[in-house]
């Protein structure tokens, strides 16, 4: 089983660390060597960036490139057609709130992205859409 597929026992893990209350410190919730490619329907940079997402991927390696989609619904479900479901998370609404206060307190909105390095805490992140060289820069800064 590879780092994405165990997401939900890293998000199940953190609700209840935290639960426990504020002497135990919670694990991150996230997979570890990823670049998080957050997008929603809404965001017309976002489409573009998964047109490229073959290219980011490239870019990427070793790490992988997870699209994670912030908003639901048709169009949402429209935008992610193209994405492989290997390179898809989609977060239940207690696991996306988690993501929204552990990452999102800092930015303006999207296109957003960060890069989980390989203890699976925040090594990187990217205001603004996304190119080659960016990922590139990214996985490179986490070491």
């Amino acid at each position: 089983m590879g780092p994405r597929e165990n997401w939900g026992g890293w998000a199940a893990l953190a609700l209840l660390a935290w639960g426990a209350g504020p002497a135990v410190a919670a694990p991150m919730p996230y997979p570890p060597r990823t670049i998080l490619l957050f997008v929603a329907s809404w965001c017309a940079p976002c489409h573009g960036e998964i047109a490229q997402l073959p290219r980011l991927t490239e870019a990427a390696r070793p790490y992988a490139v997870t699209v994670v989609p912030i908003d639901r619904g048709r169009a949402t479900a429209a935008m992610l057609v193209g994405v492989p479901a290997t390179q898809r998370w989609v977060p239940d609404a207690a696991a996306l709130a988690t993501i929204r206060d552990g990452l999102f307190g800092g930015t303006a909105g999207l296109p957003f992205s960060v890069a989980i390095g390989g203890d699976g805490r925040v090594c990187g992140e990217h205001r603004g859409v996304l190119s080659p060289g960016k990922v590139e820069a990214m996985r490179r800064g986490c070491g």
